[in-house]
């Protein structure tokens, strides 16, 4: 991800079908998203391509550099991933399960064993289907203090 990506995010974050989990402030996450370019924030940031195009964002990022962490359960030496298909016309298609195929090739360069553990919104069935069919198991559901709107379900992978 770079700067001239922002705007793209920006126009994702309020489509529908990604405003419906992506709750936060959309302009909050777009400034999260500058300081992963900066180098400030640790989190690996990156857009995802299909096609010859855009579309979606993902991100990787070690557990123990953030301190809500235990509120998720992670493990020492976790990591944790959040993706998005923001194109609506990708939506439907198989990108999501090949976006977090590519993800996790990517972190695994700099993370060759480490465990991955995820959360989900537990309604979001598509999200859980794609850990799912990428190998993740349910671990858990349940409420976390800094996600209060809904259950998470927690995945992981090791």
């Amino acid at each position: 991800m770079v700067e001239n990506d922002l705007a793209l995010v920006a126009a994702w974050l309020r489509e529908p079908h990604v405003a419906r989990w992506w709750r936060e402030d959309p302009a909050a996450e777009i400034d999260g998203y500058r300081r992963c370019i900066e180098g400030t924030d640790p989190t690996v940031a990156l857009i995802a391509e299909a096609e010859g195009g855009p579309v979606g964002w993902c991100q990787w990022y070690r557990w123990h550099e953030y301190p809500q962490a235990a509120q998720f359960g992670a493990r020492p030496g976790e990591i944790g991933i959040d993706y998005a298909i923001g194109a609506p016309d990708a939506v439907g298609r198989g990108i999501g399960t090949e976006l977090i195929d590519a993800l996790l090739r990517q972190a695994r360069i700099a993370e060759p064993t480490a465990p991955v553990l995820v959360a989900v919104d537990v309604a979001n069935t598509a999200s859980r289907r794609v850990l799912e069919k990428n190998g993740f198991r349910l671990v858990g559901v349940r409420g976390i203090e800094c996600e209060p709107e809904d259950l998470s379900a927690l995945y992981r992978l090791e």
